[in-house]
């Protein structure tokens, strides 16, 4: 399975980095920033370059309805495989992508993927506070 990270600005480039850092380097992961300047054609242009020889392909965009979002999902329509696009990029989703994807089959990491960019937004001071909660009860009564 290809994954291609596509966002605004260094985004994409920034969130592969890190990944890279976690990771190692990693082998069917594209990476598109959509740089200021740049026409919405020249990013659709790079990602169908991405498709070629492709069976399945995922698609990690930034924002929902932003340029990368809208044409990652107009080629959706005419790609011959398996693709979908999901937007909501953080780096807890794309390591999730990268070590999952052998693991599951596509429309299950599909799933796995949505639940993890939402897990894993939390503020700090419910989770603090429910850290506190459990020490209350460990010396029993």
């Amino acid at each position: 399975m290809k994954l291609v990270v596509v966002a605004h600005g260094h985004f994409a480039t920034g969130a592969a980095s890190a990944l890279e850092l976690i990771g190692g380097k990693q082998e069917d992961v594209a990476v598109i920033d959509f740089s200021e300047g740049m026409s919405a054609q020249t990013v659709k242009e790079k990602i169908a370059a991405e498709l070629e020889n492709q069976s399945e392909v995922l698609v990690l965009t930034d924002l929902l309805g932003g340029t990368p979002f809208k044409v990652s999902t107009e080629l959706m329509t005419t790609f011959n495989g398996k693709m979908n696009v999901l937007s909501g990029l953080n780096l807890a989703m794309l390591i999730e992508a990268v070590f999952a994807r052998n693991m599951l089959d596509f429309d299950e990491l599909v799933d796995k993927l949505v639940n993890t960019a939402k897990d894993g937004v939390v503020h700090a001071q419910s989770l603090f506070a429910a850290e506190d909660q459990e020490d209350e009860f460990e010396g029993g009564i």
